[in-house]
């Protein structure tokens, strides 16, 4: 805002706005309108669905989730409406989705520990027939393969199976499973999990795994409650 020192004018004159404010004659410049273009607003409806479906999302995996930072509530917005856009571009070049998703795939929801070093417990989902859905993981030695703290007695594996309609922005939580892994030096196998419900065809699913310690301090067992050491993430994601 300035004054205007030898006139009174009031109105607009070009790109110069004069007017009265409170007995002073003003003057500022014209504020300079913005279209919005075509792309600009279906990024911005993109972007809507996608802090939408990152709500639900997590709402879901607060279940199971250690860590509630506000930081991964917004980088998981970002992620989703980078994958919106660029699963619309897929679509369009009519090219295969990848089996892992990008983006979304190995999103971790505790930023304090990364789950996908694990490599270990990385599952294999499949729907087997019509309304069943199995998640595998494979073989393993949890004392070479699970990286556990020290005095460990056995992991906790919980699960959050679910599927994401990015077109109604819709998120279902279709089950959740839970493995108790003994820490010993032999061989593990872990039981194929079954879960009577399966996603709609065009949804993504995605699974989401914590892992969780219990150590045992002088004799007694109790669950670790260490933040660095309770990694929780996405670790299967595919366009179904």
């Amino acid at each position: 805002m300035a004054r205007q020192r030898d006139a009174k004018l009031i109105g607009t004159v070009g790109n110069v706005i004069y007017y009265n404010h409170m007995g002073e004659f003003c003057m500022r410049a014209k504020p300079v309108s913005v279209r919005r273009t075509e792309a600009s607003v279906h990024s911005g409806l993109n972007f809507g669905r996608a802090s939408k479906i990152s709500k639900q999302i997590r709402n879901i995996v607060d279940q199971i989730n250690p860590s509630k930072s506000n930081v991964q509530a917004y980088r998981l917005n970002a992620a989703l409406h980078t994958l919106i856009s660029w699963i619309e571009k897929k679509d369009a070049a009519s090219i295969k989705m990848p089996d892992k998703l990008p983006f979304i795939y190995r999103f971790q929801f505790n930023d304090q520990s990364d789950l996908s070093s694990i490599t270990a417990i990385q599952p294999n989902v499949k729907t087997t027939v019509p309304g069943i859905t199995e998640i595998d993981i494979s073989p393993l030695v949890p004392s070479q393969n699970l990286h556990a703290p020290a005095n460990t007695d056995s992991i906790i594996l919980k699960m959050i199976l679910m599927g994401v309609n990015l077109a109604k922005a819709e998120t279902e939580k279709i089950g959740s499973a839970e493995i108790q892994i003994p820490y010993s030096n032999g061989i593990f196998n872990p039981p194929v999990i079954s879960i009577p419900n399966s996603p709609k065809r065009g949804d993504i699913v995605i699974v989401v795994m914590a892992v969780q310690y219990i150590v045992n301090k002088k004799g007694e067992v109790e669950l670790l409650n260490d933040i660095k050491k309770m990694p929780c993430g996405v670790c299967w994601a595919k366009y179904n």
